[in-house]
């Protein structure tokens, strides 16, 4: 399996790239992670290695998560796009997907569906299981079993247990990386250092780290990130700082 990076930023879009958006390849489609405006990529990708089918899990609805579906007429006419989210969120997202938010071409596109998703395990082709973070708005982390590996993506979120839960033992996980390296705890405003992150992995038993959602206004330069990525590696040496357009194998 391949993750695909299509946005790495958090609040919005600079030249370091476009808010939050990552696609991992599983068989005959992509489940993807959050939709920034790094999901308008989507369709290419789907495109260049040949799948008709995208299941795209969103975390929360903070638009630097979730802006991108507004690209969703990108899609072309026979492909399937199923959105999940946590069942608290549909009717908020069914707004969000329609006028006057978005606007549906005349032309027919891409078949969509909107489907719940509820805290603990749910039962798809393959395994997720959704759990609480802590941040000001609720967000949900989640982790995915896939053919024997497990990847766990936790983005918005301060330290809390449930990140351990989630990422135990997991080839891969996922974080978040609002706050620069040396920066304390925000409980007003809860995010992780590279620092935190790293500590999350090491504690969770967590193969790999990669940090993403990087607050755009605290890292506008590449230098910056190299410099999150130091700073995680003193802790997680297996820490690898995102960014658009990279991709790696699961």
């Amino acid at each position: 399996m391949r993750i695909h990076f299509l946005g790495t930023n958090g609040w919005f879009p600079s030249r370091m790239g476009n808010t939050v958006c990552a696609a991992i390849g599983w068989r005959d489609r992509l489940l993807v992670l959050d939709a920034g405006d790094g999901f308008s990529k989507l369709a290419p990708l789907m495109a260049k290695l040949r799948v008709r089918k995208a299941d795209v899990f969103l975390s929360h609805l903070h638009l630097d998560h979730a802006i991108g579906l507004h690209s969703l007429p990108l899609m072309p006419k026979g492909f399937e796009i199923r959105i999940f989210a946590h069942k608290s969120y549909l009717r908020a997202l069914k707004q969000l997907i329609a006028h006057p938010y978005t606007a549906t071409p005349e032309e027919e596109f891409a078949k969509v569906k909107l489907l719940p998703l509820k805290t603990g395990c749910n039962r798809l082709p393959y395994s997720v299981q959704l759990l609480p973070l802590k941040h000001a708005d609720p967000c949900f982390g989640m982790r995915f079993e896939l053919d024997g590996k497990a990847v766990a993506y936790c983005t918005d979120t301060g330290t809390c247990k449930n990140i351990s839960r989630l990422a135990n033992g997991a080839d891969l996980l996922i974080t978040e990386c609002g706050l620069l390296p040396g920066s304390s705890p925000n409980n007003a405003w809860p995010h992780l250092s590279p620092e935190m992150a790293a500590g999350e992995a090491k504690k969770a038993g967590a193969h790999r780290l990669i940090l993403s959602h990087f607050d755009a206004n605290k890292y506008p330069s590449p230098t910056l990130r190299k410099r999150a990525q130091k700073a995680a590696r003193k802790i997680f040496p297996q820490a690898i700082a995102a960014e658009d357009g990279m991709e790696f194998e699961i």
